[in-house]
């Protein structure tokens, strides 16, 4: 059985990490048997024992049989409890919205989802809203049964603007989002932008499973990017780590180009105003799959330009991180993904013989809700699963609201 980069400790003071350590162990090899976990955690079977007992009583996993063939008593085989605990996820954009309810084994348990350009801040809190309580009525759950809510947003709505961008678009500058959504469920708000949050999603229930280093591209609107180092996020100084969009563009002469990011030419966007130039005027993923489906010509010429604007940029990082893997995901249609992959992997062919090591370049498991998804996992990842850092955290800002989302699912003060 592969060990997917888990690690527990003996000691003492430890038992919350080791919890944690033990929960995803279950969430990402169940059904599993006690002596496995130990095995796979480096854990004493004692403390294995202990920790599997907690969560059982906790309702966090549950026995889903014995297994049989082997010598002496059956063992117990152990799975995730997919009631153990819902979160919500909310992702808004410059082109959608979207809601989803999650459970703990991370399937989506209902979903709304509203494909509209420039929904204004209250018109988006009266959807969400509606959409919490629809969602939660129709799985037959309460607001105490939620861990929370997890947001995903582009960094700085509201300031990027394109030749569609309404005016009135720009009181999202301000808007507080997160004290608003919290007034509206009643619910702690985890906030990260859209790509940070789609990393979050590949990381737990895609192929950060198995990757622990990997950059992530988020192809939405704009072009987003996180950076994965040993399966946790790098936040940066300001939460803005990995954000390749902003890297200025290359002009015609091989120069930066103060006017124009690598987003302006890398996104939905971009895509949307090179098709407009030729006529068609699309502006949703559902219509770029049609396109591609009756072999638009236009679609060819803009992946060609994407793989050239991104080419230098994933050459230096991987000379600086070197990941494991690149992986590109987000709203824009799979195939057209995967013509973005072999072509920017065509392109790099000249200039591997002069670079250390290049990583495969992958399609992110997860798919167009990477960033609700991932918003959603937020609430656990602070309440249930291990972070490298936890132990430098306790006690810290995120340790109170840890506590008592924990109290609300498990029924503490």
């Amino acid at each position: 059985m592969p060990h997917r980069g888990l690690s527990g400790t003996n000691l003492k003071f430890a038992r919350d990490h080791n919890t944690r350590v033990t929960l995803q162990a279950v969430r990402l090899h169940g059904p599993v048997s006690r002596p496995e976990l130990a095995q796979i955690t480096g854990l004493t079977p004692q403390a294995i024992a202990y920790m599997c007992r907690a969560l059982l009583d906790d309702g966090m996993i549950i026995e889903t049989g014995r297994r049989r063939g082997g010598r002496g008593q059956p063992a117990a085989e152990l799975s995730i409890n997919p009631d153990g605990g819902y979160s919500i996820g909310v992702n808004i954009d410059r082109d959608h919205l979207t809601v989803l309810l999650l459970d703990l084994a991370g399937t989506v348990r209902g979903r709304v989802h509203w494909e509209e350009n420039f929904i204004l801040p209250e018109e988006t809190l009266r959807r969400i809203e509606r959409a919490y309580f629809d969602l939660l009525d129709e799985a037959g759950l309460s607001p105490p049964e939620l861990v929370g809510v997890g947001l995903g947003i582009p960094y700085r709505l509201g300031y990027l603007r394109s030749n569609i961008t309404p005016r009135s678009y720009a009181v999202w500058r301000d808007f507080p989002v997160r004290e608003r959504l919290q007034a509206v469920t009643g619910q702690t708000v985890y906030v990260e932008n859209d790509a940070s949050a789609a990393a979050h999603g590949e990381i737990h229930y895609g192929l950060g499973i198995d990757f622990k280093n990997f950059l992530y591209v988020y192809v939405g609107v704009g072009l987003g990017g996180a950076l994965v180092v040993n399966g946790e996020l790098v936040a940066g100084l300001n939460g803005l780590g990995g954000e390749i969009g902003f890297i200025p563009a290359v002009n015609g002469t091989g120069r930066p180009d103060e006017r124009r990011t690598i987003q302006s030419q890398v996104s939905l966007g971009a895509l949307y105003a090179h098709l407009a130039r030729a006529g068609i005027d699309i502006s949703s993923p559902g219509e770029l799959g049609h396109l591609h489906l009756k072999g638009c010509r236009e679609l060819p010429e803009w992946i060609e330009r994407a793989a050239d604007s991104l080419l230098m940029t994933l050459i230096t990082v991987v000379c600086v991180a070197n990941p494991e893997a690149i992986l590109i995901g987000g709203r824009l249609p799979a195939p057209l993904i995967n013509d973005l992959i072999a072509t920017v992997e065509r392109r790099i062919v000249p200039y591997r013989s002069n670079l250390p090591s290049f990583p495969p370049i992958l399609k992110a498991a997860c798919a167009a809700d990477a960033a609700p998804l991932g918003a959603a996992i937020l609430p656990y990842s602070d309440v249930f699963l291990p972070h490298l850092g936890d132990m430098a955290i306790r006690g810290g800002a995120r340790e109170p609201a840890r506590r008592a989302a924990a109290g609300r699912m498990l029924g503490g003060p």
